[in-house]
């Protein structure tokens, strides 16, 4: 019946415990918790472990209300197993002060600080990215650019040959290829670059000739 208890403690506490929650682990032997003191935040567990070699111990709360545990109810004198575990979730902000029903000297406390969200979050990008000098280079077929940020790059080609050209461009150097069989006469290409957060560049224009 020990052993089944300590099985529904554990479930209860990963039922209600929530997503992405940290776990502080505090082993229970030598007549001691270490850590005696922990900090964590609401939402987050607290797991003791019996590590031995002594095991007759618990752990009991001494606080009120929603934020009350014990991990041998109604047995005044626990003994459990080597490796045996008991779980808490604590949901409360609060000062959580425990002890060992059968060691009034062995203490321990849990500190709960509330979730805070991120005081400092990241900027907003709101700046499109910028191209660097065009080079045409006819003997590859291609058109060298650089981006200052990684960035898809369109480029609508216009002349004897109409073409749109598209590649996923990184920052710094980059290529953009043109049809291997160009007619002959005036072209003009324009790119434009588009980053992740959906933002613009300026459009960056360059003109070659077949002959």
């Amino acid at each position: 019946m020990r052993l089944g208890g300590l099985i529904t403690f554990a479930v209860l506490a990963a039922m209600t415990a929530p997503a992405h929650a940290a776990t502080v682990q505090v082993s229970v032997g030598n007549n001691a918790f270490a850590p005696a003191e922990v900090t964590v935040t609401a939402g987050d567990t607290v797991t003791w472990t019996w590590v031995g070699p002594d095991t007759n111990h618990s752990t009991t709360t001494t606080a009120e209300g929603q934020t009350t545990w014990d991990s041998a109810p109604g047995n005044p004198f626990p003994n459990q197993q080597v490796g045996d575990k008991f779980s808490w979730n604590f949901q409360f902000a609060g000062e959580f002060s425990y002890f060992c029903k059968t060691h009034s000297f062995m203490t321990g406390k849990v500190t709960v600080v509330p979730k805070v969200n991120n005081p400092n979050p990241p900027p907003t990008d709101t700046v499109g990215p910028e191209f660097g000098t065009l080079v045409i280079q006819l003997k590859q077929r291609r058109i060298r650019f650089s981006l200052d940020e990684p960035a898809k790059v369109e480029g609508r080609m216009r002349g004897p040959i109409r073409k749109t050209l598209k590649v996923s461009a990184k920052a710094g150097n980059n290529y953009l290829k043109l049809p291997k069989r160009l007619k002959k006469g005036r072209y003009g290409v324009n790119l434009r670059a588009t980053d992740p957060a959906g933002n613009e560049s300026l459009v960056a224009r360059a003109k070659f000739t077949i002959r």
